[in-house]
């Protein structure tokens, strides 16, 4: 089954516009209509006195007047034997232009909500489509507006060389101790990058307790488990079609859902909200403010969903992110978490603006995701990245932030990195 959403502003937009030209027009007509009528009659009054003066004598037939007006301008009489009248007259050209019928309060209220809807999302025009993969997965190709980048999210990170080591993780025979584990100083060398000067300690990320942690899911038959998104949807690659979004993170966001479900049988939802897009033009600020009521709305009324997975690629100057995986080129996955706390005046500091109740979720999922790869697939995980921020992980508390390749990296490359993930995440949410 396939379930669309479609939200298309366009059509809002063209009636507001038919809507303000009404009212201009009424206005306009209205200081020039009726200032001439009553000139008129002053100059008609003034000029024309003997005139007057015989029609005031020679009085017309009601009736014969009556059949005049009826006959030259039946809309001027309010109620001819024709039931037309100057309110239907200008109520019918009403709802011609903008489908409102003011005596069917019902298309009054079809209208006004998407025009307040409108108004209320700050002009954001975007097309929003969601495919719910249950039974046969079927592709739905949505807005092919495609938005030209004029920006990147970079990530302070070191260079990828010199974030080589020895990974301890990197065989199916892992092996480490609770000692290791509570060494914040371990975990940085080995499985986290923070960002700038933030300085964590072992209670900001107690990977002990994290890796302990049940992220299980019990499989459902018929509901969607799994909810992809994308905050930034125009993020493409290196040999990317600047015309088709299917070849940037959407596309990997149809192939992951298709993997999901055709290979692990999971109910999946891809949203292809474009939340980085404004009148048409590419706005990464405030993209996960508009993405948000979106998702929260998604997750309200598919409440079955457990899982959520906002799938990026990373932005890097030089180098390219990729390994072989199966004898396959392949692009390297970084985890993003954001710890909602900031350095001020040298100490952490919770960010209270941007709570998360779910955080320690969070980073059990991303770090029980991590040490999954490494055994399976050594080398494809770059370092997880830790950010004084939320990002779209305060929402459920199976809750990834997934960084595929970079914009250096080609579209094979990330669709490669497709089928790995999958089986990642579903080693770490124990489907069976």
């Amino acid at each position: 089954m396939v379930r669309i959403h479609t939200i298309s502003l366009g059509r809002v937009k063209s009636k507001i516009y038919a809507i303000l030209i009404i009212i201009f027009t009424v206005l306009i007509l209205s200081k020039f209509i009726v200032p001439s009528s009553r000139s008129a009659k002053n100059n008609l009054e003034n000029d024309v006195p003997i005139f007057t003066q015989q029609l005031e004598e020679h009085q017309l037939d009601s009736e014969l007047y009556k059949k005049v007006l009826v006959e030259t301008i039946p809309y001027v009489d309010g109620h001819s034997k024709d039931g037309h009248t100057v309110d239907n007259f200008f109520i019918g050209i009403f709802a011609f232009i903008t489908d409102i019928h003011w005596n069917n309060f019902t298309t009054v209220l079809e209208e006004v909500i998407p025009l307040a809807r409108y108004m209320n999302n700050n002009v954001v025009q975007y097309t929003q489509n969601v495919i719910e993969v249950d039974g046969v997965f079927n592709e739905y190709t949505g807005n092919k507006e495609v938005i030209q980048q004029n920006d990147e999210d970079y990530y302070q990170i070191e260079a990828e060389d010199e974030d080589t080591f020895e990974d301890p993780f990197a065989s199916s025979q892992i092996r480490y101790t609770k000692t290791q584990l509570r060494s914040i100083d371990f975990l940085q060398r080995n499985l986290y990058n923070f960002e700038g000067d933030l300085k964590l300690t072992y209670a900001d990320i107690p990977a002990v307790d994290l890796i302990n942690r049940d992220i299980s899911l019990k499989k459902q038959s018929n509901k969607p488990q799994i909810l992809i998104f994308h905050t930034h949807s125009q993020e493409h690659f290196a040999d990317s079609d600047p015309n088709q979004l299917d070849d940037g993170v959407i596309g990997l966001g149809e192939t992951l859902a298709k993997i999901l479900h055709e290979e692990y049988g999971i109910g999946v939802l891809h949203n292809k909200g474009q939340y980085d897009v404004v009148q048409g033009k590419l706005m990464r600020d405030g993209s996960y403010e508009r993405m948000e009521p979106a998702i929260r709305k998604i997750l309200q009324q598919n409440p079955s969903i457990e899982v959520i997975i906002d799938l990026h690629r990373d932005g890097i100057e030089k180098g390219k992110l990729v390994t072989k995986v199966n004898g396959k080129p392949t692009a390297k996955i970084m985890l993003v978490n954001g710890i909602c706390k900031t350095m001020k005046n040298g100490k952490l500091t919770d960010l209270t603006s941007l709570p998360n109740p779910y955080l320690k979720d969070n980073l059990a999922f991303s770090l029980q995701m991590q040490l999954k790869a490494n055994e399976l697939y050594p080398g494809l995980m770059r370092k997880i990245y830790i950010k004084p921020y939320r990002y779209s992980l305060h929402m459920l508390p199976k809750s990834l932030l997934v960084e595929v390749g970079a914009n250096t990296n080609t579209v094979e490359e990330a669709r490669n990195a497709m089928a790995p993930l999958a089986k990642i995440l579903c080693e770490v949410l124990k489907v069976k």
